[in-house]
């Protein structure tokens, strides 16, 4: 005797997900409801709470989603002969992300629903590009035979970016996209070369 199909199964999972991400980069926060999520993708709240546990699990889910659609992105730039290069072409890959997405970007270090708060485990779903970041500041410095602690390095550099960034998200950055170009290459440059021109520090 067959069992029961399993009704509420990864395909309504993914449809889940996928429309709570829509209504998020479309309408905002305030737009994923749970009701509403279910709704549009063709299905009920009892399917997205047995699925997701509860709202916060939806989320939870977004969060994640974002973290793997970033790492794939930056798993993707190339490398070449040129590490300043490369590592540029890293940030500005992670600036294009966020400029694309920003909601996507404020759930995944901004915290924007009181439903979810990750767990000092969950955020270490971070450590991936994370690493990226420090492989790619560590293979900088050597080229240009620096003796500083790329994690030291890197937390500096990625510290300066992300402000950078979310500067511009916030609009407060110019009116044109060549004016915050520019200014966002200022910022990175700048603080390239005031990482070769200080001291090597700790920082392991």
């Amino acid at each position: 005797m067959m069992g029961r199909p399993k009704l509420h199964n990864d395909e309504v999972r993914r449809k889940l997900l996928s429309q709570a991400i829509i209504l998020l980069e479309g309408e905002g926060p305030a737009a994923v409801r749970a009701r509403r999520v279910a709704s549009d993708a063709g299905t009920s709240t009892a399917a997205l709470y047995e699925l997701f546990g509860a709202k916060a699990g939806l989320i939870r889910a977004v969060f994640f989603e974002g973290f793997a659609a970033l790492q794939a992105a930056l798993a993707a730039v190339p490398t070449t002969d040129d590490a300043r290069r490369d590592l540029i072409a890293l940030l500005a890959t992670d600036r294009a992300f966020a400029v694309a997405r920003p909601m996507l970007f404020e759930v995944m270090y901004a915290r924007p629903f009181a439903e979810f708060d990750p767990s000092a485990e969950e955020l270490e779903v971070g450590n991936d590009i994370y690493r990226l970041c420090v492989k790619a500041v560590s293979r900088w410095l050597r080229s240009e035979g620096s003796s500083m602690s790329p994690v030291a390095a890197a937390h500096v550099l990625m510290a300066t970016h992300r402000g950078l960034v979310t500067t511009e998200l916030a609009g407060l950055f110019g009116r044109s996209e060549s004016t915050r170009q520019q200014r966002y290459a200022l910022g990175v440059d700048t603080v390239l070369a005031g990482l070769l021109a200080v001291e090597p520090v700790g920082g392991r």
